[in-house]
């Protein structure tokens, strides 16, 4: 067995447009006709107070209007309308597009927007933050929460230059408060912020959780890779950890690229599922035109398409060294096995798609061979497809996926796109992806592609099962999950991930039976923490930490520097210069 330290995902955490991504609800709100009426309740209430339609009042509920209700009859009654102020839905004109350049002037009015009625920067002193960084502010509260560790008990365990953080945006802030405010500003009459320039960098979301969350001074970084953003900054925590050159490492991404520019650039390219081709394609499945757009069915991965929608989203994973995790009684909830990443080589058009990932997905797929055997890889694993919604892709990446499935045997390799749910949210597309891998790894269901109910002609799967509905499983009958993502320029990445079970079978051939028996006990408590965590979230109480202006430390007087380590104030162990 390798001696290389295994990449462990520990903590999980975010929003997207189906919901909070702790305690897998976000995943719960996709597969949420295949839960139990307990679990459906749960993924309401949180979405219901997300969306600021209830509070509690002491014991009690009461609506936003004041009045008082039996939760569970209210969740019930409102069921639909909670939903359907989730996921892809119609665009919101006065939070999103107030000049009408969106709905009026291209034509494009769905969107995977945040559930209606949340407001990140509404829980903390925001300062004129791009959106984005809201969100990374509530996303990695999210996910510390859901880890169940203090953080401070973390630091104590492992040198300041242990940590790594590797987040970001594919495309920027380009919201008003970032670089669409600098670009705007003179051209609207105005002057730009000083925090414009600043806030719209790529890399502020890893800085902001530097600075203000979690005081690291350790690596930092983030890859941009187009729509494959989040898996290079998987593979940078994957081989960080690998090395030994950090033991804690937050791997994230947060994009909010609901804008009218970035509408009108994806138009431009005939990319985008706007009302005219929604109608046509509308027109192709003999459906009630009517009402005008279905926007909740504009994604149709694998579908007769038409194009993309877009979507918000800011997701995180918490990985960490398997001695770490062992020592801290971390909850498992799977292994990152392999990350590929690889270019198309020359190219006819920087948009189109190249050779880049079949490189990536045989990668993952030898890989998966070898960890899992070749009887596991052929029964027991499941794709999150990239799946935008484009014809292009319904036809390039099918091909990918069927050829990597014939090479290895895979009769019907399940393939699911949850763009179809979320929309397309760039840099942590395959985030979302991951999210929902590990509430599959809970449940045993794949959700499947809601918005079709027939495969294209020309999408290649002989060998692979097209998901148009969930598919369930027994909890714990899947042993790994492919992620693939495919960006403009040649970006492509693929990852393996596996199951806590299959992560248990590595750990155990690591670990005698007696250490394994001390972090069960010492998992115990960590587990009652982040079902705490939940608890709180369900009643509005989210784990906001913004800590701005606080400990920060000079060059003057709060650092010690010696030929073989370097001390800082307030940290307990020092950082070894020697290693």
């Amino acid at each position: 067995m390798s001696t290389k330290s295994l990449a462990l995902i520990t903590g999980f955490g975010g929003i997207n447009s189906a919901g909070r991504s702790s305690a897998y609800l976000s995943y719960k709100n996709m597969v949420f006709d295949s839960l139990s009426g307990k679990e459906q309740l749960e993924v309401l209430q949180d979405l219901a107070v997300l969306q600021g339609k209830i509070e509690p009042i002491g014991r009690s509920w009461e609506t936003n209007s004041g009045d008082s209700i039996d939760l569970k009859k209210y969740l019930t009654d409102n069921n639909s309308s909670i939903r359907s102020d989730s996921m892809v839905r119609e665009l919101e004109r006065d939070l999103y597009d107030k000049d009408g350049i969106i709905l009026d002037q291209i034509g494009a009015s769905a969107a995977g927007q945040l559930p209606k009625g949340f407001d990140p920067s509404s829980l903390y002193p925001a300062r004129q933050h791009p959106k984005a960084l809201q969100m990374t502010v509530f996303g990695m509260g999210d996910a510390l929460g859901q880890l169940g560790i203090d953080w401070r008990t973390i630091q104590e365990k492992i040198a300041p230059d242990e940590v790594a953080v590797f987040s970001g945006a594919a495309i920027g802030q380009l919201d008003g408060f970032g670089f669409g405010g600098l670009m705007q500003s003179r051209l609207k009459g105005s002057r730009a912020s000083s925090k414009n320039l600043a806030l719209g960098l790529v890399e502020m979301s890893a800085d902001f959780i530097n600075a203000y969350i979690l005081g690291s001074v350790g690596r930092t970084g983030h890859v941009v890779g187009a729509c494959a953003t989040f898996l290079y900054n998987l593979q940078m925590g994957k081989e960080a950890i690998e090395s030994g050159s950090a033991r804690f490492v937050v791997v994230g991404g947060a994009e909010a690229p609901i804008t009218p520019e970035i509408v009108d650039g994806f138009y431009a390219m005939s990319a985008l599922s706007d009302d005219k081709r929604m109608m046509e394609m509308q027109a192709q499945h003999n459906e009630n035109l009517n009402n005008g757009p279905h926007q909740e069915k504009a994604c149709r991965p694998f579908g007769q398409n038409a194009g993309m929608v877009l979507g918000e989203s800011s997701q995180f994973v918490i990985l960490m060294d398997d001695a770490l995790a062992i020592e801290l009684g971390a909850e498992i909830y799977g292994c990152v096995s392999a990350v590929s990443s690889h270019s198309d080589g020359f190219k006819s058009s920087i948009s189109g798609p190249g050779v880049g990932n079949y490189i990536t997905m045989a990668k993952c797929a030898a890989e998966a061979e070898k960890t899992i055997g070749l009887k596991n890889l052929r029964t027991r694993t499941f794709v999150h497809a990239h799946g935008t919604g484009t014809p292009a892709n319904r036809t390039t990446e099918s091909h990918i996926l069927n050829e990597v499935a014939k090479t290895y045997g895979i009769k019907s390799l399940p393939v699911t796109g949850i763009k179809s749910y979320l929309g397309h949210s760039m840099a942590p597309a395959s985030g979302d992806q991951l999210t929902a891998t590990l509430g599959t790894w809970n449940k045993g269901i794949i959700p499947g592609i809601h918005s079709t109910d027939s495969v294209a002609s020309d999408v290649h799967h002989d060998n692979l099962e097209i998901l148009l509905d969930n598919k369930s499983e027994e909890k714990g009958f899947f042993s790994a999950a492919f992620l693939n993502a495919k960006g403009f320029g040649g970006n492509n990445a693929s990852a393996l991930i596996l199951s806590p079970e299959e992560s248990m079978t590595l750990l155990s051939k690591k670990y005698s039976s007696t250490k394994i028996k001390n972090y069960q006990s010492a998992n115990q408590d960590v587990v009652s923490k982040s079902t705490q965590h939940n608890k709180q979230c369900l009643r509005g109480k989210y784990n906001i930490i913004y800590k701005f202006n606080e400990n920060v430390l000079q060059g003057e007087g709060d650092i010690m520097l010696e030929k073989n380590k370097l001390s800082l104030k307030g940290f307990k162990r020092s950082i070894n210069l020697k290693k």
